[in-house]
């Protein structure tokens, strides 16, 4: 796992296995992604929250930092099918992890400013995305 997604997860749960491993079991939408040599690069998925909204969450290997452009083609060219199934997201990710920030400003989610979150109570920004953290019903 990589060192800002493993400080990332311990300081929003405290229990990074476990948090993973929650992700897993409780997305409707999950896969991991694999090289050629079969080493995994992630973990991808995404969990309903309520009625209305979605949770998107990614786990990257540091795997996954050798292929950079790779990554970026394909999450910009799949995102519009994911968006079309889940047209509400939000989540948190830590102030800390600048690459995933800037990839997921790429996919065009919305952040807020820094809130305390998590057990550690550390700045994460808040990040959605369909509409102005308002729900678009499809």
């Amino acid at each position: 796992m990589r060192e800002a997604d493993r400080r990332e997860l311990a300081a929003s749960s405290g229990d990074v296995e476990m948090a993973v491993l929650r992700g897993w079991l409780s997305s409707i939408f999950c896969f991991a992604g694999v090289d050629e040599a079969g080493r995994t690069l992630g973990v991808f998925g995404v969990f309903r929250e309520d009625a209305h909204w979605w949770c998107p969450w990614l786990v990257g290997t540091d795997a996954l930092e050798e292929y950079p452009r790779d990554v970026a083609r394909l999450s910009v060219s799949l995102f519009p099918r994911l968006r079309e199934r889940f047209p509400n997201m939000r989540n948190y990710v830590d102030s800390r992890n600048g690459k995933s920030i800037r990839w997921l400003a790429r996919l065009g989610f919305s952040f807020s400013g820094p809130v305390p979150h998590g057990v550690a109570g550390l700045d994460f920004y808040m990040f959605w995305i369909g509409g102005e953290n308002e729900c678009v019903i499809r």
